[in-house]
């Protein structure tokens, strides 16, 4: 005798249902999953490290523009010691007034 079931299935929930418990489709969907989230190599963490290579490399354009300003600022310290020692540091020869405005 076989058992009836209270609860009738239609047949296309019985295709879904089918469908869904197929070996294969789940195989791929755990395999999916597994190289989104668990993988070393995961979207996630690639977008991650993708993120933080464009902010190092805004840092090291920014790194190389302060660079290329000192070295113009040490320059012109190198070829103008006198005007930069009275500026700075208000040095004056003896017997000299220096007056500041700002």
């Amino acid at each position: 005798m076989k058992a009836k079931s209270r609860f009738k299935i239609s047949p296309k929930v019985g295709k879904v249902s089918k469908i869904l418990l197929n070996k294969y489709l789940f195989a791929t969907a755990i395999f999916f999953v597994w190289i989104c989230f668990f993988d070393k190599n995961a979207f996630v963490t690639q977008w991650s490290l993708g993120r933080t290579i464009d902010k190092l490399e805004d840092e090291k354009e920014f790194l190389i523009r302060e660079t290329e300003a000192t070295r113009l600022l040490q320059q012109d310290i190198i070829s103008n010691k006198e005007k930069y020692a009275r500026e700075k540091y208000f040095m004056k020869r003896p017997g000299e007034q220096v007056f500041i405005v700002q």
